[in-house]
């Protein structure tokens, strides 16, 4: 849910001393779909900045591997084709 009680649970438990190595492919698996892209881009959220100090995490590679991925697919769109509706079109 882009603005249900899901996302923020899931990123209030990255602030958890120990968060499930879990969640970093999960928060990966949502940033999938253009829904949890948006949830994760919502500047209100702070996301963003919630990740990156994962992206570093020496404690679990499984939870710092899905982080990265989730910024990745935030970033670049990961998974979606040039000339798809809504997305800048390649320059020639």
């Amino acid at each position: 849910q882009e603005h249900g009680p899901g996302l923020a649970a899931l990123l209030r438990a990255l602030g958890e001393p120990r968060p499930p190595a879990q969640l970093g492919p999960l928060l990966c698996n949502l940033s999938q779909l253009p829904e949890g892209r948006r949830g994760l881009l919502d500047r209100s959220r702070c996301s963003v900045q919630r990740l990156l100090p994962f992206t570093q995490d020496r404690d679990s590679v499984v939870r710092r591997r899905g982080i990265v991925g989730a910024l990745r697919n935030c970033c670049f769109q990961h998974g979606e084709t040039p000339g798809q509706p809504g997305l800048p079109q390649p320059l020639a």
